[in-house]
Protein backbone atom coordinates (compact mmCIF):
# COMPACT_ATOMS: atom_id res chain seq x y z
CA UNK A 1 0.00 0.00 0.00
CA UNK A 2 1.32 3.19 -1.04
CA UNK A 3 2.36 6.43 1.31
CA UNK A 4 -0.17 8.02 -0.86
CA UNK A 5 -3.14 5.72 -0.15
CA UNK A 6 -2.08 5.96 3.61
CA UNK A 7 -1.34 9.53 4.25
CA UNK A 8 -5.43 9.66 2.45
CA UNK A 9 -6.64 7.25 5.22
CA UNK A 10 -5.13 9.14 8.10
CA UNK A 11 -6.64 12.48 7.03
CA UNK A 12 -9.81 10.47 7.25
CA UNK A 13 -8.98 8.90 10.36
CA UNK A 14 -8.35 12.49 11.95
CA UNK A 15 -11.33 14.30 10.71
CA UNK A 16 -13.44 11.59 12.20
CA UNK A 17 -11.68 11.95 15.34
CA UNK A 18 -11.91 16.03 15.39
CA UNK A 19 -15.83 15.83 13.63
CA UNK A 20 -17.72 13.05 14.81
CA UNK A 21 -18.63 14.55 18.56
CA UNK A 22 -20.38 17.50 16.22
CA UNK A 23 -22.87 14.81 14.24
CA UNK A 24 -26.18 14.64 15.87
CA UNK A 25 -27.73 12.21 14.07
CA UNK A 26 -27.26 8.72 15.89
CA UNK A 27 -27.13 6.56 13.10
CA UNK A 28 -24.85 8.76 11.16
CA UNK A 29 -22.30 9.19 14.07
CA UNK A 30 -22.41 5.36 14.27
CA UNK A 31 -21.63 4.93 10.72
CA UNK A 32 -18.99 7.57 11.23
CA UNK A 33 -17.51 5.96 14.28
CA UNK A 34 -17.03 2.33 12.54
CA UNK A 35 -15.67 4.10 9.31
CA UNK A 36 -12.46 5.37 11.68
CA UNK A 37 -12.11 2.13 13.45
CA UNK A 38 -11.88 0.30 9.69
CA UNK A 39 -9.06 3.24 8.88
CA UNK A 40 -7.84 2.64 11.59
CA UNK A 41 -7.21 -1.13 11.63
CA UNK A 42 -5.97 -0.21 8.00
CA UNK A 43 -3.55 2.00 9.17
CA UNK A 44 -2.25 -0.66 12.07
CA UNK A 45 -1.91 -2.92 9.65
CA UNK A 46 0.36 -1.35 7.23
CA UNK A 47 2.54 -0.01 9.67
CA UNK A 48 1.58 3.37 8.94
CA UNK A 49 1.11 4.75 12.35
CA UNK A 50 4.18 3.39 13.97
CA UNK A 51 6.25 5.30 11.48
CA UNK A 52 6.23 8.82 13.54
CA UNK A 53 5.70 9.24 17.44
CA UNK A 54 3.37 12.22 16.96
CA UNK A 55 1.39 10.74 14.59
CA UNK A 56 0.67 7.50 17.26
CA UNK A 57 0.48 9.95 19.69
CA UNK A 58 -2.66 11.64 17.89
CA UNK A 59 -3.87 8.02 17.09
CA UNK A 60 -4.07 7.05 20.81
CA UNK A 61 -5.72 10.32 21.67
CA UNK A 62 -8.23 9.66 18.87
CA UNK A 63 -9.15 6.18 18.72
CA UNK A 64 -10.99 6.52 22.15
CA UNK A 65 -13.01 9.44 21.08
CA UNK A 66 -14.26 7.27 18.05
CA UNK A 67 -14.71 3.76 19.59
CA UNK A 68 -16.67 4.94 22.71
CA UNK A 69 -20.05 5.67 20.40
CA UNK A 70 -19.98 2.50 19.48
CA UNK A 71 -19.54 0.89 23.03
CA UNK A 72 -23.49 0.66 22.87
CA UNK A 73 -23.87 -1.10 19.60
CA UNK A 74 -25.38 -4.15 19.28
CA UNK A 75 -22.58 -5.48 16.75
CA UNK A 76 -19.98 -4.76 18.86
CA UNK A 77 -21.63 -6.21 22.35
CA UNK A 78 -22.79 -9.27 20.47
CA UNK A 79 -18.84 -9.64 18.80
CA UNK A 80 -17.02 -8.83 21.87
CA UNK A 81 -19.59 -11.56 23.96
CA UNK A 82 -19.47 -14.19 21.09
CA UNK A 83 -14.98 -14.08 21.18
CA UNK A 84 -15.29 -14.46 24.69
CA UNK A 85 -16.95 -17.77 24.84
CA UNK A 86 -15.62 -18.85 21.36
CA UNK A 87 -12.50 -18.89 23.97
CA UNK A 88 -13.77 -20.33 26.74
CA UNK A 89 -15.41 -23.08 24.15
CA UNK A 90 -11.56 -23.25 23.06
CA UNK A 91 -10.26 -23.51 26.63
CA UNK A 92 -12.31 -26.49 27.84
CA UNK A 93 -10.84 -28.44 24.82
CA UNK A 94 -13.98 -28.66 22.84
CA UNK A 95 -14.80 -28.60 19.41
CA UNK A 96 -14.66 -25.13 17.31
CA UNK A 97 -16.93 -26.55 15.25
CA UNK A 98 -19.85 -27.61 17.99
CA UNK A 99 -20.07 -23.66 19.01
CA UNK A 100 -23.23 -21.83 18.59
CA UNK A 101 -24.90 -18.53 20.03
CA UNK A 102 -27.59 -16.53 19.56
CA UNK A 103 -28.34 -13.12 20.61
CA UNK A 104 -32.08 -11.79 21.44
CA UNK A 105 -33.21 -8.35 22.94
CA UNK A 106 -33.47 -7.84 26.64
CA UNK A 107 -37.12 -7.22 27.69
CA UNK A 108 -36.24 -4.84 30.81
CA UNK A 109 -33.75 -2.92 32.57
CA UNK A 110 -32.49 0.42 31.71
CA UNK A 111 -28.84 -0.89 30.24
CA UNK A 112 -28.34 -1.97 27.06
CA UNK A 113 -28.18 -5.64 26.63
CA UNK A 114 -29.14 -8.70 25.30
CA UNK A 115 -30.02 -12.42 26.44
CA UNK A 116 -28.18 -15.17 24.56
CA UNK A 117 -27.64 -18.95 24.36
CA UNK A 118 -24.61 -20.32 23.90
CA UNK A 119 -24.62 -24.44 23.02
CA UNK A 120 -21.45 -26.23 23.42
CA UNK A 121 -22.49 -29.09 21.00
CA UNK A 122 -24.17 -31.18 23.95
CA UNK A 123 -26.37 -28.42 26.33
CA UNK A 124 -27.28 -25.21 25.69
CA UNK A 125 -27.42 -22.31 28.48
CA UNK A 126 -28.72 -18.54 28.90
CA UNK A 127 -26.82 -15.98 29.76
CA UNK A 128 -28.27 -12.13 30.41
CA UNK A 129 -25.73 -9.31 29.07
CA UNK A 130 -25.72 -5.74 30.06
CA UNK A 131 -23.83 -2.57 30.43
CA UNK A 132 -22.23 -1.48 33.64
CA UNK A 133 -24.86 1.12 35.80
CA UNK A 134 -23.27 3.73 34.22
CA UNK A 135 -22.59 2.10 30.43
CA UNK A 136 -24.28 3.33 27.35
CA UNK A 137 -28.17 2.85 26.59
CA UNK A 138 -30.12 3.03 23.54
CA UNK A 139 -30.57 6.73 23.85
CA UNK A 140 -27.04 8.08 24.83
CA UNK A 141 -24.30 5.43 22.87
CA UNK A 142 -21.46 7.23 25.33
CA UNK A 143 -20.92 5.85 28.95
CA UNK A 144 -21.82 8.77 31.20
CA UNK A 145 -18.89 6.67 33.84
CA UNK A 146 -16.30 4.35 33.41
CA UNK A 147 -17.16 1.57 35.43
CA UNK A 148 -17.78 1.57 38.93
CA UNK A 149 -15.38 -1.08 40.70
CA UNK A 150 -17.72 -1.24 43.48
CA UNK A 151 -20.59 -2.59 41.12
CA UNK A 152 -17.98 -5.45 39.52
CA UNK A 153 -17.07 -6.38 43.23
CA UNK A 154 -20.55 -7.17 44.20
CA UNK A 155 -21.32 -9.10 41.73
CA UNK A 156 -18.81 -11.49 42.59
CA UNK A 157 -19.59 -11.27 46.11
CA UNK A 158 -23.34 -11.63 45.65
CA UNK A 159 -22.24 -15.47 43.42
CA UNK A 160 -19.83 -16.31 46.54
CA UNK A 161 -22.67 -16.09 49.05
CA UNK A 162 -24.93 -17.56 47.18
CA UNK A 163 -27.14 -15.23 46.25
CA UNK A 164 -26.82 -14.22 42.79
CA UNK A 165 -25.47 -16.03 39.70
CA UNK A 166 -22.45 -16.61 38.04
CA UNK A 167 -20.69 -13.21 36.38
CA UNK A 168 -18.51 -12.58 33.43
CA UNK A 169 -17.15 -9.23 32.69
CA UNK A 170 -16.02 -8.38 28.99
CA UNK A 171 -14.27 -5.84 27.66
CA UNK A 172 -14.91 -4.41 23.97
CA UNK A 173 -12.76 -5.06 21.67
CA UNK A 174 -11.76 -1.06 21.18
CA UNK A 175 -11.30 -0.58 24.83
CA UNK A 176 -12.13 2.96 25.53
CA UNK A 177 -11.74 2.36 28.82
CA UNK A 178 -15.12 3.42 29.56
CA UNK A 179 -17.13 0.41 29.48
CA UNK A 180 -17.63 -3.21 30.62
CA UNK A 181 -20.59 -5.51 29.65
CA UNK A 182 -21.47 -7.81 32.66
CA UNK A 183 -23.06 -11.12 31.48
CA UNK A 184 -24.61 -13.31 34.02
CA UNK A 185 -25.87 -16.87 33.90
CA UNK A 186 -29.32 -17.54 33.96
CA UNK A 187 -30.62 -18.85 37.13
CA UNK A 188 -34.35 -19.52 36.56
CA UNK A 189 -34.71 -16.50 38.79
CA UNK A 190 -39.08 -15.64 40.16
CA UNK A 191 -39.26 -11.72 40.00
CA UNK A 192 -41.08 -10.50 43.05
CA UNK A 193 -43.68 -9.01 40.58
CA UNK A 194 -44.49 -12.50 40.30
CA UNK A 195 -44.96 -13.81 43.77
CA UNK A 196 -48.13 -13.11 45.69
CA UNK A 197 -48.60 -13.70 49.42
CA UNK A 198 -49.05 -17.29 49.52
CA UNK A 199 -45.95 -17.91 47.12
CA UNK A 200 -43.44 -15.72 48.59
CA UNK A 201 -40.75 -16.50 50.85
CA UNK A 202 -40.63 -14.10 53.79
CA UNK A 203 -37.40 -15.01 55.16
CA UNK A 204 -35.74 -14.85 51.58
CA UNK A 205 -37.42 -10.83 51.21
CA UNK A 206 -35.56 -10.42 54.51
CA UNK A 207 -32.27 -11.29 53.48
CA UNK A 208 -32.91 -9.67 50.21
CA UNK A 209 -33.42 -6.37 52.58
CA UNK A 210 -30.46 -7.35 55.07
CA UNK A 211 -28.18 -7.46 51.92
CA UNK A 212 -29.20 -4.58 49.65
CA UNK A 213 -28.88 -2.41 53.07
CA UNK A 214 -25.58 -3.48 53.53
CA UNK A 215 -24.46 -3.09 50.02
CA UNK A 216 -26.82 -0.37 48.98
CA UNK A 217 -28.50 -2.20 46.18
CA UNK A 218 -31.47 -1.25 44.57
CA UNK A 219 -32.96 -4.72 42.93
CA UNK A 220 -35.78 -6.62 41.83
CA UNK A 221 -35.35 -10.52 42.28
CA UNK A 222 -34.78 -12.39 45.26
CA UNK A 223 -31.61 -13.55 43.72
CA UNK A 224 -29.93 -10.49 42.72
CA UNK A 225 -28.86 -10.48 38.99
CA UNK A 226 -29.76 -7.17 38.06
CA UNK A 227 -29.30 -4.22 40.66
CA UNK A 228 -28.12 -0.63 40.75
CA UNK A 229 -26.27 0.51 43.52
CA UNK A 230 -27.99 3.33 45.32
CA UNK A 231 -25.65 6.52 45.77
CA UNK A 232 -24.81 8.19 48.68
CA UNK A 233 -24.11 11.33 49.45
CA UNK A 234 -22.11 10.97 52.43
CA UNK A 235 -19.53 7.42 51.24
CA UNK A 236 -20.73 3.81 51.63
CA UNK A 237 -20.01 3.54 55.45
CA UNK A 238 -23.51 3.36 57.37
CA UNK A 239 -23.30 2.93 60.85
CA UNK A 240 -27.22 2.52 61.07
CA UNK A 241 -27.46 -0.53 58.84
CA UNK A 242 -29.20 -2.95 61.80
CA UNK A 243 -30.88 -0.41 63.20
CA UNK A 244 -33.09 0.30 60.12
CA UNK A 245 -33.18 -3.70 59.57
CA UNK A 246 -35.12 -4.40 62.64
CA UNK A 247 -36.97 -1.19 62.65
CA UNK A 248 -38.27 -1.90 59.02
CA UNK A 249 -37.18 1.94 58.30
CA UNK A 250 -37.75 1.43 54.64
CA UNK A 251 -35.21 3.70 52.85
CA UNK A 252 -35.68 1.77 49.68
CA UNK A 253 -39.11 2.47 49.34
CA UNK A 254 -40.67 -0.91 49.32
CA UNK A 255 -44.20 -1.68 48.18
CA UNK A 256 -46.06 -4.69 47.95
CA UNK A 257 -44.74 -7.90 49.44
CA UNK A 258 -41.51 -6.63 50.62
CA UNK A 259 -43.44 -3.78 52.70
CA UNK A 260 -45.12 -7.00 54.63
CA UNK A 261 -41.47 -8.68 54.89
CA UNK A 262 -39.91 -6.02 56.72
CA UNK A 263 -42.93 -5.66 59.04
CA UNK A 264 -41.65 -8.85 60.57
CA UNK A 265 -41.07 -8.89 64.25
CA UNK A 266 -37.99 -8.38 65.76
CA UNK A 267 -37.15 -12.11 66.98
CA UNK A 268 -37.90 -13.26 63.25
CA UNK A 269 -35.42 -10.63 61.94
CA UNK A 270 -32.55 -11.96 64.40
CA UNK A 271 -33.67 -15.24 63.29
CA UNK A 272 -33.07 -14.46 59.58
CA UNK A 273 -29.68 -12.65 60.30
CA UNK A 274 -28.53 -14.97 62.19
CA UNK A 275 -28.69 -18.24 59.93
CA UNK A 276 -28.19 -15.07 56.72
CA UNK A 277 -24.59 -14.79 58.11
CA UNK A 278 -23.91 -18.48 59.02
CA UNK A 279 -25.25 -19.59 55.31
CA UNK A 280 -23.11 -16.70 53.53
CA UNK A 281 -20.31 -18.06 55.20
CA UNK A 282 -19.41 -14.75 56.20
CA UNK A 283 -17.17 -15.77 59.25
CA UNK A 284 -15.10 -18.52 57.22
CA UNK A 285 -12.11 -16.79 55.79
CA UNK A 286 -15.14 -15.37 52.18
CA UNK A 287 -13.78 -11.70 53.22
CA UNK A 288 -10.06 -12.70 52.54
CA UNK A 289 -10.96 -14.14 49.20
CA UNK A 290 -13.36 -11.91 48.27
CA UNK A 291 -10.46 -9.24 49.40
CA UNK A 292 -7.50 -11.56 46.92
CA UNK A 293 -9.96 -11.14 43.97
CA UNK A 294 -10.96 -7.43 44.23
CA UNK A 295 -7.16 -6.96 44.33
CA UNK A 296 -6.74 -9.11 41.21
CA UNK A 297 -9.75 -6.72 39.74
CA UNK A 298 -8.10 -3.88 39.67
CA UNK A 299 -5.18 -4.97 38.08
CA UNK A 300 -7.54 -6.51 35.73
CA UNK A 301 -9.65 -3.42 35.51
CA UNK A 302 -6.98 -1.09 34.34
CA UNK A 303 -8.38 -0.86 31.16
CA UNK A 304 -5.26 2.07 30.04
CA UNK A 305 -3.28 -0.35 29.97
CA UNK A 306 -5.44 -3.48 27.98
CA UNK A 307 -5.84 -0.69 25.54
CA UNK A 308 -2.23 0.16 25.13
CA UNK A 309 -1.42 -3.39 24.51
CA UNK A 310 -4.31 -4.27 22.05
CA UNK A 311 -3.63 -1.34 20.17
CA UNK A 312 -0.05 -2.29 19.47
CA UNK A 313 -1.36 -5.95 17.91
CA UNK A 314 -1.90 -6.22 14.53
CA UNK A 315 -5.47 -7.99 15.10
CA UNK A 316 -8.11 -6.73 17.18
CA UNK A 317 -9.30 -9.02 20.18
CA UNK A 318 -12.18 -8.49 22.61
CA UNK A 319 -10.47 -8.57 25.72
CA UNK A 320 -12.17 -10.24 28.90
CA UNK A 321 -11.82 -12.19 32.00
Amino acid sequence: MSDEENTWKWDKFVEIGNTIHKIQERQVRIGRAKDGLKFAELLRHSGFLYQSKERYEIYETLIVKIAEYLDGNAKVIQAAVKDYFLFQHGKAGLDQSLFDITFSPKKSGIQTGFTCDVNDGTQSVRYYIKTHQYGPTEDNVKSIKPPDTKELFVYKLLNHIGIGPQTHFIIPSHSTKKTIYIVTKDCHLVLLSNLTKDTANYNALLQLDLISRILCLLGEAAMIVDFRIEKQSRGYVKADILDKFFEGISEFHYSGLMATAINAPYAVKMDVMKKSLQEWKLSNGLNQRLMGWSKDMVARCDLKMIYNNMSRTPRQHSKFF
